[in-house]
């Protein structure tokens, strides 16, 4: 089987097989050491262009690349969509470079949010929200979602990675990390939640319609896999209570569900934490891929796939810390996940490969993927 027949007999239940799908990289100085330069596009560096549309063509085939060398099942259309999940691509509001050094990084979105990336030690941070009360939301001017300009080439890169048997997938805003993301500041959205859930049903409500638009222009292009983060869980539980969830943030998730599934593509939700208390919400909005199920946050992914994996595909099962493990450890872990599973999954990390990871363990980690896979 090919590898596209391979994703899609596991998605719809045909094979209990195994795939996998790595998560990230800390940056792209980690990539380059453990995976060679030029097996990583230019593009996951942001410049001082928006650089909208689809990436550098010489990009497309370092993207292949790259998926080969990490064993992915799937590529990202759009700049900076490969080190990181859920990062990158026009369906997320776009960046630019402001400010560069040895070991820092600095850039500004499209609503005017800033990023600071740091190495060694790692570390980021948003700052300098555009929108602090509701003035300051009626004055905020989004980008338009259908500018021909932000899909242009995505059509061509899709279809490359499909011809070079690999699943094309484009992310997209999600609706609570896509606010306190790029818009308004997380502490303040979450106390918002019960404080004034008006103003942050009138985010929701430019926000949410923003996502949809860009999400079909995205699958008008031939995108497979639509993928999305809303980071919706600490270690112990949900951020927020269910009712909570389901009055502002569910009925987004299932439309979002309802518009992929109607060009016939899939949603792929990545959401950190404990989310058990709104799993049966996930699988009747029509969620069809899960990650990260991390069991330090109690996330059980045999047990899950028990109970939902007859819509859900689950993606992960990697503790957080794995990656301080020795490589005896990580195999064991792995196998025996794949074993209490029964197969029928995705292998994918919970947050990235550190700084410092040593390439000898990362060649043996991507064997073992591999042996795994049956390749």
């Amino acid at each position: 089987m090919t590898n596209r027949e391979r994703f899609f007999a596991l998605v719809r239940r045909k094979e209990p097989l195994v795939l996998s799908w790595l998560m990230a990289f800390f940056n792209e100085r980690v990539a380059w050491e453990l995976l060679g330069p030029e097996n990583v596009p230019a593009d996951v560096i942001p410049t001082p262009d928006w650089n909208l549309g689809a990436s550098d063509r010489p990009d497309w085939d370092a993207k292949v690349r790259y998926a080969r060398a990490t064993g992915n099942c799937a590529a990202g259309v759009g700049w900076g969509t490969c080190i990181a999940f859920g990062h990158g691509g026009p369906g997320e509001f776009r960046d630019r470079l402001i400010e560069a050094g040895e070991k820092h990084r600095i850039s500004v979105y499209e609503t005017g949010v800033k990023k600071q990336l740091r190495r060694d030690p790692h570390f980021y941070q948003h700052f300098e929200y555009p929108v602090r009360s509701r003035a300051d939301w009626e004055r905020i001017v989004l980008p338009d979602p259908d500018d021909p300009a932000r899909y242009h080439g995505i059509a061509e890169e899709a279809a490359y990675y499909r011809q070079h048997d690999l699943i094309a997938y484009a992310n997209l805003n999600g609706f609570f990390s896509g606010i306190h993301y790029f818009l308004y500041p997380y502490d303040e959205l979450l106390a918002d939640l019960i404080l004034d859930p008006l103003f942050v049903q009138a985010m929701l409500d430019r926000l949410g319609p923003w996502n949809l638009r860009a999400a079909e222009n995205l699958l008008r292009c031939g995108v497979e896999v639509i993928t999305f983060c809303d980071d919706l869980g600490s270690g112990r539980s949900l951020l927020m209570n269910p009712a909570l969830y389901r009055r502002f943030f569910l009925p987004w998730h299932r439309q979002l569900a309802e518009l992929c599934h109607r060009y016939g593509a899939l949603l792929h939700m990545h959401s950190h934490g404990n989310i058990n208390l709104i799993l049966p919400d996930l699988y009747a909005a029509g969620i069809d891929l899960l990650n990260p199920n991390d069991p330090d946050e109690g996330m059980d992914l045999p047990a899950l796939k028990r109970a939902y994996g007859d819509r859900i595909t689950f993606v992960g099962g990697l503790h957080k810390k794995f990656f301080a493990w020795d490589f005896a450890e990580q195999e064991r872990a792995i196998r025996r996940l794949v074993a209490d599973a029964g197969g029928g999954l995705i292998l994918m990390d919970a947050g990235g490969v550190p700084e410092g990871f040593p390439k000898a363990q990362f060649d043996r980690l991507m064997a073992l993927f591999a042996d795994i896979r049956g390749e």
